[in-house]
């Protein structure tokens, strides 16, 4: 993003032609001379992803109620954790005791 260095409003891109940055407010015009280069390529590595809810916290955990989004049993075992701000409803999480598939409530 660029700004007007006489009204401080965004400039905006024109490419056709003689590429440039105008403003919509003010006569300021820049041109665009050269494109740019990118002289460092760094590849981004994806990082892991730790879970909120490990499998050993929910097993211990009191058993409900719940039927389970992937296989339907009718039991489950949960644990209501506060992952959120203070005003904010706790957020329970649940393991099927079948297929031990883990989902959240809020």
């Amino acid at each position: 993003m660029e700004f007007c260095p006489t009204c401080g409003n965004l400039l905006r891109y024109e490419g056709s032609g003689n590429s440039r940055f105008f403003c919509s407010t003010c006569p300021y015009v820049a041109y665009i001379e050269r494109q740019v280069e990118i002289k460092k390529k760094q590849l981004l590595v994806k990082k892991s992803i730790d879970p909120v809810v490990t499998k050993d916290d929910i097993p211990t955990a009191a058993e409900t109620e719940a039927p389970c989004p992937r296989c339907g049993h009718d039991k489950a075992y949960f644990k209501s954790m506060q992952i959120r701000s203070a005003d904010e409803p706790e957020s329970r999480f649940y393991r099927c005791l079948k297929c031990e598939f883990t989902w959240r409530e809020e």
